[in-house]
């Protein structure tokens, strides 16, 4: 699957293929983890298979803490953009 850097969702897809990621690291099912954080395991399904559910930083939080791992776990990935703050470089601000 192709993704558009430029789409607001993007991060919502980066962020469900690294759960897709640790959990099958973890060797554990979809519906074990649901279980594991007391979620439905659709919404499990929705974030990994990028259906565009959002979800709070708070559902990260208790992602994380059961599964032992750094919140950064989520966020990784050779894909995602790099986002240049230094608005001396942009020539379009001068």
């Amino acid at each position: 699957m192709a993704i558009d850097e430029n789409d607001n969702k993007y991060i919502y897809i980066i962020v469900g293929q690294n759960i897709r990621r640790i959990r099958k690291e973890k060797h554990l099912t979809q519906f074990q983890l649901a279980e594991l954080i007391q979620y439905s395991e659709g919404t499990i399904a929705n974030i990994e298979n990028s259906s565009f559910q959002t979800f709070s930083l708070e559902f990260l939080y208790i992602l994380a803490k059961k599964l032992n791992i750094s919140m950064n776990e989520f966020f990784y990935g050779s894909n995602l953009p790099v986002v240049n703050s230094d608005k001396e470089s942009d020539p379009s601000n001068k």
